[in-house]
């Protein structure tokens, strides 16, 4: 009669129980991890399931008492260990693959291995008498091995819940063994008959028993440690992804929340609860959802979104801005086992910080209105759609502002008129600063609205600025051009410079309107700079000399020297049309100095009773190399002082006006004479007598020509040369052309004339022989 030993039984419950937990806890990792480490896993797991299976049956067996002598097949015994081990790998290595029946078929396969391991430990079950099976039993036993154990590794990985799905598998596979046992022992018969064999004693299987459990326990334990050391270790990584600066969500291949941590109900506003471990992503979505104000339709739409995001091959990246001005970069990263993980971050600063950036890339730091870069790029796309007006403002006298108050003023001031300006125009029409004091404006209206927009800034700008403690009347000239089909963004920006410049020549505070014909003008002009910088070189410029006589006696005292360029193909080229171009490209202060030299080395040849005059620009009187430069050019040819005098005209003298002064001091100190020319057409020419000390007025041709005819002409001269001789200063009257007109400068005191009553302009030669005497009168030379 047989019976079972309960204490044993007992234990080896105790060992398939925890066994099965070890294992499934185990396979989870396995089935988790990657490469190398998922075949370490599944090794580990192999292990710690044979030899729990293993000895559950081999305690159960002992537990087993047939009332006859029983023994064991030593290497039976440990092939059917091996076979267990063996099994369970490979059946829990196909278990992990990537397959939708993977689980279910590598869990077959470990049942087959539990089923194989019995039967054969069975073989090495040796009892005195003879063993029959029931056929019936034993194919039972086989099937519900195989299916409980494919059903618990299916649970495991595709049960659904990710709480219930474990213990399912557990109590699954804890069944497959006990089943699969107490089937097996079912069909298991055993008839009485006295074999000779090697029995083992009772009481040593017993000993053997416990032994076997212990080891089993302790190997089961192993397992355990090395899953508890991995769970406590992924718990770690855990609390530190729960408490990062980032949000982040993870989820299981079925949709649920495996882990969500506390930033993510920050950056939602949502309290600590309202967002829990083992909600579906559709719950998950609903909450935020709802929180940031969406429809259902929208959550649904979300929620379709995040499940092709989590079937993606490549991470998801988007970005989504809340209500509260909050940007959010949202990152879905599947994971290669399914699910995914959602990160979200806090983007908004950086991006405030982006658009700043770009901001500065294309506004103004100071006025904030669009820069030059803008400007070029707004330009391109009016000109596309066929039609734009350029309007090119500039500040009157911003450079005085500056120097006389600071940049702190003028920033004021540039703000205060953007102001204006960005007041008076309409939606479509765009500001631009362009540097400085330069401002644009782009308008897409007719050119009549371009016209009226001029006006009226030249009227907003024209009204007083009140800054600080400073109260500025400044104005505006403005530019306009209309861009015609052909032309490209260079030829509008500069048809609206020429129009511009147009503006400033007629008066500043006002504006003009492109003309045709200016850009040929401007061509003339840039042929004419590139003719005029090879002239130099080329030996094209000449002097020549108009006499100077003093009055009554008419007696040569000197000549003024008049610049002259004979150009090969146009001939003489009058300085009135290519000295402002000179002056303008910069050329002036090169063909100054040859002037300069040229005078003094032909002053050098004539009487020392004879004065040059030399007329110098607004140019080269701010530059300080004008001062060593004619100190340089005396000392080289050993020519006093006292017989040069520089001729400025009274315009020039209130362009700069300090630096002017400066220039005419360093003049006078190394003794050349100063002298004004074209007195009275200037302003302001009394204070400008007393604050540069001149030594000789030049009385205008146009008041000597108008004095035999009008009164009042004839008092300014006979007033201007009464005010010279209390001042002490020596005049000349310019443009003597008719007997009459000397007559009356000798009544009124004038102490030297010219003229082409007394001498036209002669060449070198000609004036040579009139300085050295031998022709008596110039008047009869006529040269020019």
């Amino acid at each position: 009669m047989t019976q079972h030993n309960l204490w044993l039984v007992l234990m080896a419950a105790v060992i398939c129980g925890s066994g099965s937990w070890a294992m499934v806890r185990l396979f989870l990792r396995a089935a988790a991890a990657d490469s190398l480490e998922r075949l370490a896993w599944v090794v580990l797991s192999a292990f710690v399931t044979g030899a729990s299976i293993w000895c559950t049956h081999f305690v159960a067996m002992l537990g087993y008492d047939p009332g006859l002598p029983i023994g064991f097949d030593p290497v039976l015994t440990i092939i059917s260990l091996l076979v267990a081990m063996v099994g369970s790998g490979v059946g829990i290595l196909i278990a992990t693959l990537k397959q939708p029946n993977a689980p279910a078929i590598g869990g077959a396969v470990v049942g087959l291995s539990i089923v194989v391991m019995h039967y054969t430990g069975m073989i090495a079950y040796r009892v005195q008498g003879i063993v029959s099976w029931d056929e019936s039993f034993l194919a039972a036993s086989i099937f519900v091995a195989c299916a409980l154990s494919a059903a618990s590794f299916h649970a495991a990985l595709r049960g659904g819940h990710e709480r219930i799905g474990p213990h399912l598998a557990t109590s699954l596979f804890f069944l497959a063994i006990v089943g699969l046992h107490f089937t097996g022992m079912t069909a298991f018969r055993v008839s009485p008959m006295r074999i000779d064999g090697s029995y083992s004693d009772p009481e040593a299987l017993s000993a053997l028993a416990f032994a076997i459990a212990c080891v089993s326990l302790f190997i089961i334990g192993a397992g355990f440690a090395s899953s508890f050391i991995d769970t406590k270790a992924r718990a770690t990584a855990s609390d530190a992804l729960a408490n990062m600066s980032n949000g982040l969500t993870m989820l299981s291949p079925s949709g649920i929340v495996t882990l969500v941590n506390e930033r993510v109900h920050a950056l939602f506003h949502l309290e600590k609860d309202e967002l829990t471990i083992g909600m579906t992503l559709q719950s998950y979505l609903a909450v935020i959802g709802r929180k940031l104000g969406w429809n259902s339709e929208r959550i649904e739409r979300v929620f379709d979104n995040h499940l092709l995001w989590m079937r993606s091959s490549s991470p998801t990246r988007v970005e989504h801005c809340l209500d509260d001005g909050t940007i959010l970069a949202v990152t879905c990263q599947p994971v290669a086992r399914g699910g995914a993980i959602l990160t979200y971050e806090d983007v908004t600063e950086a991006r405030n910080g982006q658009k700043t950036i770009v901001h500065m890339a294309f506004h103004d730091a100071l006025t904030g209105l669009k820069n030059r870069r803008m400007f070029a790029q707004s330009m391109e796309e009016l000109l596309a759609q066929g039609r734009v007006s350029m309007l090119m403002i500039d500040l009157d006298h911003f450079k005085s502002v500056n120097d006389r108050l600071g940049h702190a003023v003028g920033d004021e001031l540039l703000k205060q008129v953007t102001a204006r300006i960005t007041f008076l125009l309409q939606s479509t029409e765009q500001a631009f600063r362009l540097g400085g004091d330069e401002l644009a404006v782009l308008t897409s209206a007719p050119r009549e609205r371009a016209i009226a927009l001029a006006g009226d800034i030249t009227a907003s700008i024209a009204i007083p600025f009140e800054i600080n403690s400073h109260v500025l009347a400044t104005g505006c000239s403005i530019g306009i051009a209309t861009a015609e089909p052909s032309d490209d963004m260079s030829i509008v920006q500069q048809k609206a410079d020429l129009a511009l410049y147009a503006a400033k020549k007629g008066g500043r505070n006002r504006f003009e309107v492109y003309r045709d014909g200016m850009l040929e003008e401007e061509a003339k002009k840039r042929f004419l700079e590139q003719d005029l910088s090879e002239a130099l070189a080329a030996d094209q410029l000449e002097l020549w000399y108009q006499p100077l006589y003093s009055l009554p006696d008419r007696t040569l005292t000197g000549f003024e020297a008049l610049l002259r360029w004979r150009h090969p193909r146009r001939g003489m080229v009058s300085p009135a049309e290519f000295i402002p171009v000179a002056e303008s490209c910069g050329l002036i202060t090169s063909i100054g100095a040859w002037v300069i030299d040229a005078a003094c080395r032909q002053a050098a040849a004539w009487p020392e009773h004879i004065y040059m005059s030399i007329n110098v620009s607004a140019v080269q009187l701010r530059s300080a190399a004008l001062v060593s430069q004619l100190a340089q050019t005396l000392a080289k040819y050993s020519l006093s002082p006292k017989r040069i005098e520089i001729e400025i005209t009274e315009t020039a003298m209130v362009e700069n006006s300090a630096q002017i002064a400066l220039t005419l001091t360093s003049l006078r100190a190394l003794g050349v004479r100063i002298a004004m020319d074209d007195f009275g057409t200037g302003y302001s020419s009394l204070a400008h007598l007393r604050e540069f000390k001149i030594d000789r007025i030049k009385i205008d041709r146009s008041f000597i020509a108008a004095s035999q005819s009008d009164p009042g002409a004839a008092a300014i001269v006979r007033a201007v040369v009464s005010m010279a001789r209390e001042l002490q200063i020596d005049t000349t009257a310019e443009g003597v052309e008719q007997e009459s007109q000397l007559q009356s400068l000798l009544e009124f005191g004038c102490g030297t004339a010219q003229g082409y009553l007394l001498g036209r302009p002669l060449d070198r030669e000609a004036a040579d022989s009139v300085a050295r005497g031998l022709i008596r009168s110039a008047a009869r030379l006529k040269v020019v």
